[in-house]
């Protein structure tokens, strides 16, 4: 138990910074750089979802280190693809369940699902100010 909350935790904080380094420094300094309104809104909206979609590679990977600790496994024989899709759906609160994962891993679906929902609340804020 002690190894998944080890690796939830990397997840969490490389997950968190990286957003928010994503979101505030890099999408301020390419807004800047850009004329009109419109243009800077685009930017930061692709940016975010850029950084969304690097966060569920980084929740994929905390899977895959689970699978080969064996901490757990998916209730599905899951390809690597299966569970970048199962770590997008999760991370987006969207959570279809067509997989599902079992053993310490649900943890990681948990706090991935929390994560998910603050940064995703984050982004929309970033581009609210933007508009």
């Amino acid at each position: 138990m002690f190894l998944s909350i080890l690796i939830v935790l990397a997840a969490l904080l490389i997950c968190v910074g990286l957003h928010l380094f994503n979101i505030s420094v890099v999408a301020d300094n390419i807004s800047e750089r850009l004329k009109g309104a419109w243009i800077k809104t685009l930017s930061v909206v692709v940016i975010a979802i850029s950084s969304q979609l690097l966060l569920a590679v980084i929740f994929t990977l905390a899977y895959e280190i689970g699978l080969y600790f064996e901490l757990g496994d998916f209730k599905q024989p899951a390809t690597s693809m299966d569970i970048f899709y199962f770590s997008l759906t999760t991370i987006t609160t969207l959570g279809l369940g067509s997989i599902e994962p079992d053993g310490h891993l649900r943890m990681i679906a948990g706090v991935e699902s929390a994560t998910g929902f603050l940064l995703i609340s984050c982004s929309a804020s970033k581009v609210f100010k933007h508009m």
